[in-house]
Order: C-alpha cells, then structure tokens, then sequence
C-alpha cells in the first residue's frame, strides 16, 4: 500500500493525464476549420480551469498582435487595452514565450494602464501562456479570474501542457486556412483569365499580364482585380484590353 504522499501525487498526474487527453480529442475540430479551432481552445481552455471565468486569445498577425477571440467581455476589452498601449501580460507572454501569471492586480506593479482596465472589468488574477510551435509564435492564451491568487502551480502546469496541444491544433488550422485561400484565389484568378481570353481571344499568359499590369497600376492585390472582372465583367483601371502597354 502506497503512502499517502504518493498516492496524492499518482492522483495528481492520473487527473493530469486524464485532463490532457480530454483536451487533445476536444481540439481536433472537423476539417481544421480556423474560427472552429479558436472557439475550441477558448472553451476547453476555461473549462479545464474551474477558476478562470474568462478566456482570450491574441494571435501574431502580420507582425502584430491582434485580438482574435474572446470568452466572456473582459478578455475583449483587455486584449483591445494592449493592442492601444503595445504592453501587458499577454503581450508579453507572446513575444517573450514565457508564461506570466498576475496573482492580483491590485498589487501588480506591472503594465498599470492594463491592470486599470482589469480593476475596472472586475479581473483578480490571470494566467497567461505563449502559444508556439517550433520557431514559430501564434501568440498568447490566457485566462481571467475575478478572485485573487487563483491559479495554482497544477493550474500552470495544465495550462502549459494545454498550449502546447491549442498551439498545435492552431497552426494545423492556420495552415488549412492558408491552403483554402490559396486554392480559392487561383479558381478566382482563373475565372478572370478566362473573361479575358474569351473577350479578346488571347491566351492564357495573355490575360494574366493583363491582371498583372492592373494590380500593380491601381496598387491592388491580384485577386481583387480579379475579384471585380469575375463579379462585374468590367476591368479595373484604364486597362481595356491585353494590348495596352
């Protein structure tokens, strides 16, 4: 028969493994559908946390931090505080891939133009973990809780080994997500070819010059030139034909 310290830590990694599982199948969303994705780690993320009554995802996005999803009203207002200001816990968390914990903000001495914010929105405590996969940085999960100190060494611990698999599962959707633009901006490209090759009977090359020459004259990405033919059947700009240089 075990002693009681053991069995305290046997359960205690028996509930890890058990949570960390749950977590795992819970994220695999059909067809890695990216807005999918996100709701799933916001939602599993909280409820694997029966402390954090809120939840909040700030993705890198362009070289930027952006807001990207939400759990409840106070992430919303605090993620939008950080992208204003450029600084905060999850904004840190983010670029320097460390895991951040506020035990209180009325104590916090850190980022006070945030922890107002959190005062204001009724935010004790948070937890904030980076989101990475190799070299690359997503960003930054994190959880609220309008009681102070919360968060237990067992709740970093889970929320690490949970961003870990949302980091995962994000970039899988990030990637999907790129391949389905990639493929829907080719057929659209596609479509405008071909008005342009049936209007002026030219060949492919042709046609795509004709876009090409647009997109750089009006600054405009391709697929929105191409976008406009395939809606309107007009050309954007002067370009009226392969035959203007």
């Amino acid at each position: 028969m075990g002693t009681p310290a053991r069995d305290d830590v046997a359960e205690s990694v028996a509930s890890t493994f058990t949570a960390v599982e749950i977590l795992a199948r819970a994220l695999r969303v059909k067809d890695a559908e990216l807005q999918p994705t996100l709701d799933a780690i916001l939602a599993h993320a909280a409820a694997a946390h029966p402390a954090a009554h809120d939840a909040g995802l700030i993705l890198l996005a362009g070289g930027k931090l952006v807001p990207q999803a939400t759990l409840g009203h106070a992430p919303k207002a605090l993620d939008l505080k950080q992208r204003e200001t450029g600084e905060g816990p999850c904004v840190e968390s983010a670029r320097t891939q460390a895991l951040i914990r506020v035990a209180d903000t009325k104590t916090e001495s850190r980022w006070p133009q945030f922890l107002a914010e959190a005062q204001a929105c009724d935010v004790r405590s948070l937890l904030c973990a980076p989101l990475w996969v190799s070299d690359q940085r997503l960003g930054a999960l994190t959880l609220y809780s309008q009681q102070p100190d919360v968060f237990s060494e067992q709740d970093r611990k889970l929320i690490e080994l949970f961003a870990a698999l949302a980091a995962l599962a994000l970039a899988e959707a990030q990637r999907t997500e790129q391949l389905r633009e990639a493929i829907a901006s080719r057929d659209l490209i596609g479509q405008a070819k071909g008005i342009l090759m049936e209007r002026y009977h030219v060949d492919s090359d042709a046609a795509f010059a004709v876009l090409g020459r647009t997109s750089q004259d009006l600054n405009l990405k391709l697929t929105v030139v191409a976008r406009h033919l395939a809606a309107t059947g007009e050309l954007l700009g002067t370009h009226e034909g392969p035959d203007d240089n």
